[in-house]
């Protein structure tokens, strides 16, 4: 990292020969007469002192040119996007079609853009759906690749809504089972308290090994909570709540045996430690 400062702060590579020239060869002979070489980390070490180049020089320096090619794209994006409003401005009308309930109209432009294309496609469907293609050279290009964007919109409403009806019928299967072969998860990293209770529990846990989708999809209601690695997860008191509550509602043989083995859970959900009035006060002031 010193040598990174030192290149980043005189924009040198971290040779001797440059910290000869900017440090002199006096002071450089005088790091030699004392053991330390270039070879060595306090040999750039002493040259960054001398030079008063900061700890964080090379850091700042990725920064400063992360936020200069960010600022150049931001440039860009603006400039491309006015000049397609200044394109889009004088289009005119010259095809138009119904696919799938969507309107579908092809525009040509007065002017082409830099790549000498000069049409493009709408399409439209009510109440305030709009999609719409990029340039292209004909008219038929537009229009085919305006259907493409209709048919793939389509295709992903029809698998979201097949999905929907699945996980309407899955959530509560999944609660149930997940909450019933799940075992006691407690945080153990939190300091001065008796180990295994009600005060550092989480919830319960077990061995992933469901449909992601589910899982995916019950972890972003906050029922679930999934490790970095994705194959544990913990069912948190509002998903344990939600499971008790179904298994209350449905006539399933040993399902009350089960329950009143776990009755000490209820008393659990209902805690409130210090730790979960934290996090409500945080979601209060978000």
């Amino acid at each position: 990292m010193d040598k990174n400062n030192f290149e980043a702060f005189t924009n040198l590579p971290a040779l001797k020969k440059n910290a000869i020239q900017v440090c002199g060869q006096e002071f450089i002979d005088s790091l030699t007469k004392k053991g330390i070489y270039v070879k060595d980390r306090q040999f750039w070490v002493e040259v960054n002192k001398k030079l008063n180049i900061p700890d964080d020089a090379y850091e700042s320096k990725q920064t400063r040119e992360q936020t200069e090619r960010e600022q150049v794209l931001l440039e860009n994006k603006a400039k491309k996007q006015a000049e397609n409003e200044r394109l889009l401005a004088n289009k005119k009308e010259v095809r138009s079609e119904n696919r799938k309930e969507w309107k579908i109209t092809v525009f040509e432009l007065n002017e082409s853009d830099i790549f000498g294309k000069n049409f493009i496609a709408e399409c439209t469907k009510e109440p305030d759906l709009q999609e719409k293609t990029s340039f292209c050279n004909t008219k038929g290009d537009a229009y085919s690749q305006a259907c493409d964007l209709v048919d793939h919109f389509e295709i992903q409403q029809e698998s979201l809504r097949i999905f929907m009806e699945h996980y309407a019928v899955m959530k509560d299967l999944y609660l149930m089972i997940i909450y019933l072969s799940s075992g006691d998860q407690h945080n153990q990293y939190l300091n001065n308290i008796r180990r295994n209770s009600k005060e550092n529990f989480t919830g319960v846990s077990c061995w992933n090994g469901f449909d992601f989708k589910i899982i995916d999809a019950l972890e972003a209601e906050g029922l679930l909570e999934l490790s970095s690695t994705k194959k544990n997860l913990t069912m948190n008191k509002k998903g344990m709540k939600a499971a008790i509550n179904i298994l209350q509602k449905i006539n399933l043989d040993g399902v009350d045996r089960l329950l009143e083995q776990r009755k000490y859970h209820e008393e659990y959900i209902n805690y409130k430690s210090q730790l979960d009035i934290m996090e409500e006060q945080e979601e209060e002031e978000e």
